[in-house]
């Protein structure tokens, strides 16, 4: 029998309707089951694809055994190619969409120069593997930061971010704008973190930074909590 294990780069939260949501943090990917799919996964993932298709077909009696195999081997092989099971010791890798945030605020000289800075980079890092994205945001923060950021600073962070991707032809929405953020408090050397998260109704993907504890947002988006739900903090 072949186990399955989930790879320590995938982050599993279950949600309230029997579904689970997964964050490839390899791809920065992030995959939704319902909860036929959840339970599907678990018995694959506890029991393999013989023995999980025949205990999920036990649940279901009413569904022939071959279609019920049939489905097991696809999900099997869907959830290993994207890289949220890995038979043994196998590794691999897989999307989703951020919301973007409308740029606001003013904000002093020093900051937005910083910014200027931090949003390319933040461009680039976005571009590359997700597992180095984070490797290098953690890197940044170990050599520039000496201390956490308060909540104001922060926010002048945020605020910077915000006004130089004005500037920017392409896109920026929450994903880019908050490591942007938690770039440019950093090069000032005040820590943040940054937040990845998920809201179920509608299904929807988010990015922030917080600081003391807190989400630092515009005062004119929706609130963290109780919208979306942390699943990785950096």
């Amino acid at each position: 029998m072949t186990r399955f294990v989930v790879p320590g780069s995938v982050h599993v939260t279950a949600e309230a309707d029997g579904g689970l949501i997964l964050l490839n943090v390899s791809t920065g990917q992030w995959h939704k089951l319902n909860r036929t799919g959840n339970e599907l996964f678990s018995v694959i993932r506890d029991h393999g694809v013989d023995t999980g298709a025949e205990l999920f077909a036990d649940r279901y009696p009413a569904v022939p055994r071959e279609e019920i195999r049939r489905h097991a081997e696809t999900c099997v092989s869907g959830l290993v190619e994207r890289g949220l099971l890995e038979p043994e010791n196998l590794a691999r890798g897989s999307g989703g969409v951020p919301i973007a945030l409308v740029p606001r605020g003013s904000v002093a000289l020093r900051p937005k120069l910083v910014a200027a800075v931090a949003l390319p980079l933040a461009l680039v890092l976005l571009r590359l593997p997700f597992r180095r994205t984070l490797k290098v945001f953690k890197l940044v923060k170990r050599v520039r930061t000496r201390r956490a950021a308060t909540r104001s600073q922060a926010l002048q962070a945020l605020a910077a971010a915000q006004r130089v991707s004005r500037f920017h032809p392409g896109r920026v929405a929450c994903l880019e704008l908050s490591l942007t953020a938690a770039l440019t408090a950093a090069f000032r050397g005040g820590e943040v973190q940054w937040c990845l998260g998920v809201a179920s109704d509608p299904q929807s993907f988010h990015a922030w930074i917080e600081a003391e504890g807190e989400p630092v947002t515009d005062p004119f988006d929706d609130p963290i909590p109780p919208t979306y739900r942390r699943v990785l903090e950096i």
